[in-house]
């Protein structure tokens, strides 16, 4: 794994570390505990936020902590407009969500994440599956079906620079000895399709595969994921073929 370079500007890289320790699992945050995470002043970091919050980056809360603000909803409909993959995957997703009848992601390579950018529901299951609008939320990848499967297919040499350096036991079935995953991510690669066989989220199976684009480039991956009780074996793998069918079809579509 390459050596981490110091920043530049290092007042800089303080202050976006600090958008950086808000989270979907805690978007509010005071400066008090902003502070503690930063280990830096208090002061320090009210100058910060303050900053932040007169410039739209934070909004504060009436009980005087922060979250994240408008502004940056801006930017991340900038980078998603610019990413071109609206227009290009969306609709194959509402369709490939029907056809499997199962909830459908759509995600990148993010470090050593998976950064969700879309989900699609099944139409005629809106009103009974859970809906969860995924746009920024990561998960890793060495323990998900989306993750794995974009991760099998990137050079070997390349995998251990994706795991976190601390492989955290989510669930009972999730792999943590770095050979055990290695040797999954080579039957993945094998098969063309990954399995997170609830190894992330309980009692949740999916399955994932890699997204080219038109000039043959890993950009993405896609998974489809449901209980236990409903993905069978034998259902994954259908689920396994529409998806290899759907993302071909992106292919044609992904430019860059």
């Amino acid at each position: 794994m390459g050596e981490k370079q110091e920043p530049k500007v290092k007042s800089l890289a303080k202050a976006l570390n600090i958008l950086s320790c808000f989270t979907h699992e805690q978007p509010v945050l005071g400066v008090s505990e902003l502070a503690e995470r930063m280990g830096v002043t208090k002061s320090n970091v009210h100058n910060i936020v303050s900053t932040f919050h007169d410039l739209g980056y934070l909004d504060r809360t009436p009980d005087g902590r922060y979250t994240l603000g408008l502004k940056m909803l801006e930017y991340a409909f900038i980078i998603n407009q610019n990413l071109g993959y609206p227009n290009a995957v969306y609709d194959i997703m509402v369709d490939t969500a029907s056809k499997t009848d199962e909830i459908v992601y759509f995600g990148l390579p993010y470090g050593t994440n998976v950064l969700y950018l879309y989900v699609a529901h099944p139409i005629n299951r809106m009103g009974v599956l859970p809906y969860r609008d995924m746009l920024g939320e990561t998960s890793p990848m060495y323990c998900t079906g989306l993750g794995k499967a974009m991760l099998a297919h990137m050079p070997e040499t390349e995998w251990a620079e994706h795991l976190p350096e601390q492989l955290i036991q989510y669930q009972p079935n999730t792999i943590t000895d770095r050979e055990a995953i290695f040797e999954e991510l080579r039957r993945t690669r094998r098969m063309g399709f990954a399995i997170d066989n609830g190894e992330h989220d309980y009692n949740v199976r999916c399955v994932g595969v890699p997204v080219y684009n038109a000039m043959g480039q890993l950009v993405a991956g896609m998974s489809t994921s449901g209980p236990a009780s409903t993905m069978t074996d034998e259902k994954l793998m259908e689920c396994a073929d529409i998806l290899r069918s759907a993302t071909a079809h992106m292919r044609e579509r992904i430019y860059r």
